[in-house]
């Protein structure tokens, strides 16, 4: 096992929606393995505090619709699956990307004797470690409903109940196909998706700045009124901006409807080694997201 010493750290925070973006707070911690010429790793940390939201017995506890939903108080077992159910869908965010340097990063260029001229620059893993029970001052907290299901005729699925960043319920610790037709994206575990909301991404539409999502949000601008069932409707949480008619490649997104992952899911540790370089964002475009390990290191001229 890889031993690293902690060389950089730093406590992220947007609160713009720029770039694809969503306001959001993070801890990030650069570590160096103690052997010389291997990865360097970059461990974005996320407190979020889960709170067992009390039922409401008399007006039904609300979802982001305003669609009132019976709800039972949560026992021992269940909410414990609950959280291994979110720990789970959070660790989908591991082993998935990996930072190329630019020219610009010689910090922790490695030069061995009889290479002249040369150096090893090492390339950086990233890492996710989502705490559910943290014992500071969370970066968010999340109220999670207990639907019961002794009111839920057919039972349900985690798109029963709309949550958002603040609200889950006890659903959504299941995955479920979202209601996009046979063409649309086989299965969105919906925790993972609001994971990258925390770590300050938007949807996949926002993200790609994609024509129907740009549409949605300047009608949402202009005040448009809209029926709720709208594709257009919801601004930057408008269901174009899901992927909603577009290609599987954007829908299938896990920004969007889906369970995939692509290199535009990687920006927050872009983000994240940039804040603890204290760079700008010009920097940003010089780094490169990869989806599969590129190796320990790449030789570089000196």
């Amino acid at each position: 096992m890889t031993a690293y010493t902690a060389v950089g750290f730093t406590t992220f925070t947007s609160t713009s929606r720029a770039e694809g973006s969503a306001p959001a707070s993070f801890d990030a911690f650069l570590y160096r393995p103690l052997d010389r010429g291997g990865q360097l790793k970059l461990t974005i940390n996320v407190r979020i505090k889960l709170r067992q939201l009390p039922p409401k017995p008399f007006m039904g506890q609300r979802d982001s619709d305003g669609n009132p939903f019976w709800t039972s108080a949560w026992n021992g077992p269940d909410w414990q699956r609950f959280i291994m159910a979110a720990a789970a869908q959070a660790d989908m965010w591991n082993n998935k990307f990996w930072l190329v340097p630019p020219p610009t990063f010689t910090e922790f260029d490695v030069t061995f004797h009889g290479a002249a001229n040369r150096a090893l620059r090492p390339n950086i893993r990233c890492e996710l470690v989502v705490d559910f029970d943290p014992k500071e001052r969370p970066h968010r907290t999340i109220d999670v409903a207990n639907l019961d299901m002794n009111f839920l005729l057919g039972g349900g699925d985690a798109g029963t109940f709309r949550s958002e960043a603040a609200l889950y319920d006890s659903l959504d610790a299941v995955p479920w196909a979202f209601p996009y037709g046979p063409t649309g994206p086989a299965v969105q575990p919906v925790i993972a998706h609001e994971i990258g909301h925390a770590l300050g991404l938007g949807h996949i539409g926002v993200i790609l700045k994609t024509p129907l999502c740009n549409l949605a949000m300047s009608t949402a601008a202009a005040k448009i009124a809209l029926p709720d069932a709208s594709p257009l409707a919801g601004a930057h949480n408008a269901l174009y901006c899901y992927g909603w008619s577009q290609a599987l490649s954007i829908s299938g997104n896990i920004m969007g409807a889906g369970d995939r992952f692509t290199v535009e899911n990687g920006r927050p540790w872009i983000w994240a080694i940039n804040s603890i370089r204290k760079k700008g964002p010009s920097e940003s475009a010089q780094w490169r997201v990869v989806l599969a390990d590129p190796g320990p290191a790449s030789v570089q001229p000196t």
